[in-house]
């Protein structure tokens, strides 16, 4: 099975775990379960390779800065060439 496959199964199955629970538990206990099972989410999606948004914007702007500083380069390198 592919690992998306195999994180999309994983996705639907927690969230019927949490539909089920949701009907049967108190407030209290919802956002307790609720933190433990994003923090094990989170990390689940990790170590498939996803990232979040934050992470994927800096990540993004990182690469936009590195380009701008690489065509910069170069420029200067073009420009130092004898002609």
């Amino acid at each position: 099975m592919a690992a998306k496959d195999t994180f999309e199964a994983f996705a639907d199955i927690i969230k019927d775990k949490i539909d089920g629970l949701s009907n049967n538990a108190s407030q209290q206990n919802m956002r307790a379960i609720q933190s433990e099972l994003k923090d094990k989410f989170d990390d689940f999606a990790k170590s498939q390779g996803y990232v979040s948004s934050e992470e994927y914007e800096a990540i993004k702007n990182l690469t936009l800065r590195l380009e701008e500083r690489l065509s910069k380069l170069e420029s200067l390198l073009e420009e130092s060439k004898p002609k």
